[in-house]
């Protein structure tokens, strides 16, 4: 699984569709934001990954979130969403919002849409034994200033220890 597979699970479904009806959103800006957007949801989960802790806590949540079927969790999602970017949330969206020349509302409800369904595809590949392997070759395939090549090899060997117990 790659950076592109994993956005055409969250776009080739009628997840896209929902978001875009739920609050009045074109589809292809809906795309725009999560395609800049998943790197940054990547970069966080390594840095939150780092300690024992972070570690245990991603992986309770990729294990809850693997069976779940796509559709809109707003609840869920600002969950999610706080516990990945924490305090840094509104820079986050701040960010996303100029990068795509989008309203910080709409950013937001777009990341909190999507960010159940994204720990479900990240889960599901927890459950084959293989998550260290698609975070790690998604963070250093992404190498974003926030998390470069090393960052992708040091949390796949992480994840890829956590899935192999």
């Amino acid at each position: 699984m790659d950076l592109n597979s994993i956005i055409s699970s969250l776009t080739g479904n009628n997840l896209i569709g929902e978001i875009a009806k739920k609050f009045n959103i074109d589809p292809n800006k809906i795309i725009e934001v999560i395609k800049a957007a998943i790197p940054k949801f990547l970069g966080s989960m390594h840095q939150n990954a780092s300690t024992a802790a972070g570690a245990a806590a991603l992986t309770q949540a990729l294990g809850n979130h693997a069976g779940q079927g796509f559709g809109i969790n707003l609840e869920d999602g600002q969950k999610i969403l706080s516990k990945i970017f924490g305090g840094n949330l509104g820079s986050v969206i701040s960010s996303l919002g100029k990068q795509t020349s989008t309203p910080n509302d709409q950013v937001n409800n777009i990341l909190a849409s999507i960010a159940p369904n994204l720990l479900s595809v990240l889960g599901k590949g927890a459950g084959t034994g293989n998550i260290g392997n698609i975070l790690g070759g998604l963070l250093g395939g992404s190498a974003s200033a926030n998390s470069g090549s090393s960052a992708g090899k040091v949390l796949g060997g992480l994840l890829g220890k956590i899935f192999k117990k």
